[in-house]
């Protein structure tokens, strides 16, 4: 019932003229679709944000229909909860934290499937173990990230999975761009004390 509503939605989406949002903040395009249902400001907010999501859920599950899935049921998530957002002008942040958790759920229960399910099969060819070495590793940057204080793991999310320039990352963050590489700089140093464990939007 959930799937099948989203794609309605997904597919209402479509036949609107989806606009870029350019000269709009993240937090105007929420207020356009909470106040006014405004679905051309939804759709933007999917096209600005969809390859961070995307990411996500196809690092954390190695199956393209999981992922499709997963990224769905994200902007499902926003779709229902976009008044939870906080603070409105991040809504990236808020983003990651829930397709995080959603691909979480569905990677295990997609593992307790398989161990079910699971029958004998022949090892692995040593190349092919080569091929899928990187692809094992790829949920622990998702792992280290989601456990970093909200301020860095912005930072990086903004400049380096978004792939946003210092200046505009900085503006978004109401930072100086200074602070920004500040805090770019402290996140890639595992080693500091300030960064502990916080998942965006556990409690949402």
């Amino acid at each position: 019932m959930v799937t099948c509503q989203f794609g309605q939605v997904i597919r209402r989406i479509r036949r609107v003229a989806i606009k870029d949002g350019a000269g709009l903040t993240d937090g105007q395009l929420l207020d356009q679709f909470l106040c006014r249902g405004d679905e051309a400001a939804f759709a933007a907010l999917v096209r600005r944000h969809g390859p961070l999501v995307w990411g996500v859920c196809r690092r954390l599950l190695n199956n393209h229909h999981d992922a499709e899935d997963a990224f769905q049921a994200t902007w499902l998530v926003l779709a229902r909860k976009a008044a939870s957002v906080k603070p409105p002008g991040l809504v990236g942040n808020w983003l990651y934290g829930v397709a995080y958790r959603t691909a979480l759920k569905a990677r295990s229960k997609i593992g307790r499937c398989r161990t079910r399910e699971r029958q004998m099969s022949s090892l692995p060819e040593p190349q092919a173990l080569k091929q899928h070495s990187w692809v094992d590793l790829e949920p622990l940057l998702d792992q280290e990230l989601a456990a970093l204080p909200e301020k860095y793991r912005s930072a990086i999310l903004l400049c380096d999975l978004e792939d946003r320039s210092r200046k505009d990352a900085a503006r978004q963050l109401k930072i100086p761009e200074g602070t920004l590489s500040s805090r770019l700089t402290t996140a890639a140093d595992p080693r500091d004390p300030s960064l502990r464990s916080s998942i965006p939007g556990r409690d949402r």
